[in-house]
């Protein structure tokens, strides 16, 4: 197990950074979410799932057999799914 610490400040309303090398170890990109927790007094940061990588996503769009395209209905998904990942982490 890697033991480096790395101590980080916090930004205003509490938002931190996390190291790109940390982020690299675990397999996340820019973008991503954390499933946090207290545990034993401790805050826990896990990633929320295992990062899609834009090969992964090729590979799901190849096995399409067609792709129409509603932004509308895209960005009601996206908002939906969202919001149960929110639901989720509490």
């Amino acid at each position: 197990m890697d033991t480096r610490v790395r101590f980080v400040k916090s930004f205003s309303k509490g938002q931190i950074t996390i190291p790109k090398e940390f982020r690299e170890k675990v397999g996340m990109e820019d973008e991503f979410w954390l499933k946090l927790y207290l545990q034993d007094g401790k805050i826990i940061a896990e990633p929320a799932e295992k990062q899609k990588t834009k090969e992964d996503y090729k590979k799901k769009l190849l096995k399409l057999k067609s792709i129409n395209f509603d932004t509308k209905q895209l960005k009601r998904n996206r908002d939906q799914i969202e919001k149960q990942i929110t639901k989720r982490a509490v």
